[in-house]
């Protein structure tokens, strides 16, 4: 296996460790010059030892894969992603020099969907956004949530360009096949899904169906016990709610949870919401 062997030897120098004492016990003094200077380790109890010997912690001193590599970006994509910040999370993306070559199919769905969703958020570019997203969507056939998220995606897209037909046509067909996933719950992405179905009908003036879409997230979330996308889906829900019957107590709910997250993006856009129908806290 790949290992960082100049961690080791930094380490092995700073205790003041010969090769061969750092050895001892452990393996021959080969094996950790082999370690150091040809980042190789054919046996993980032998180097799980050498880092015990160092204080060091093992996952720290292994070569990060591309996958591994890949996994982390996209952790931090989807972060910036949940905030809002998708200009941020494109720009993270594009700096990246990943081989998507490299990668197994299912992280493969959920790099694409990232590249084309974020292009499409922030450069508007229709054209390359879908190239992401219709690459991803073929490469499984069975529905995995980043096909249905991609599937949405696509939807956006035709809603920005004023397409409504083929974007209620992706939207339907993403909603459909949720029932597909998995028998008894969803993973936490899924409420994005719900989020951007909910958006799309509230857009639509379909403000009831919009409405059973956002609690339909929103109890996704307290099954998982998770607080993902829960401000944007009470904010969505609230929204819905006023122009269906003037409701507004939901704004005041909407507005103390986002505090509590810190959402800021999401703040302002309540509060010039709040502002503009003379809702009071």
């Amino acid at each position: 296996m790949r290992v960082l062997g100049m961690k080791v030897r930094d380490s092995r120098k700073k205790q003041r460790l010969s090769q061969k004492a750092l050895a001892e016990g452990i393996c021959t003094q080969a094996t950790i010059s082999k370690i150091e200077n040809k980042n190789r380790c054919e046996s993980l109890d032998v180097f799980s030892s050498v880092c015990s010997k160092l204080g060091l912690i093992v996952s720290d001193c292994l070569e990060k894969s591309n996958e591994q590599e890949l996994e982390k970006i996209l952790d931090d994509v989807e972060s910036l992603c949940e905030q809002m910040e998708h200009r941020q999370a494109y720009q993270l993306l594009k700096k990246s020099d990943i081989n998507s070559d490299l990668i197994s199919d299912d992280l493969k769905i959920k790099y694409l969907y990232y590249k084309g969703s974020t292009c499409l958020l922030t450069e508007f570019n229709y054209k390359q956004a879908m190239i992401y997203l219709n690459q991803g969507i073929k490469i499984i056939k069975k529905p995995t949530i980043y096909n249905l998220l991609s599937m949405n995606a696509i939807g956006i897209s035709y809603h920005l360009q004023g397409k409504m037909n083929q974007a209620r046509e992706y939207h339907e067909k993403a909603y459909e096949m949720i029932g597909q996933l998995f028998v008894d719950k969803l993973p936490r992405v899924a409420c994005r899904l719900f989020y951007n179905l909910a958006k799309f009908y509230s857009e639509c003036r379909d403000y009831e169906r919009s409405i059973q879409l956002c609690n339909q997230g929103i109890e996704l979330s307290k099954e998982l016990n998770f607080t993902f996308n829960v401000d944007v889906l009470l904010y969505e829900k609230a929204y819905n709610e006023y122009h269906l019957n003037g409701t507004i107590e939901g704004y005041k709910i909407a507005y103390y949870f986002t505090d509590f997250m810190n959402h800021k993006v999401l703040m302002e856009i309540i509060k010039k919401n709040m502002k503009e129908y003379n809702i009071q806290l």
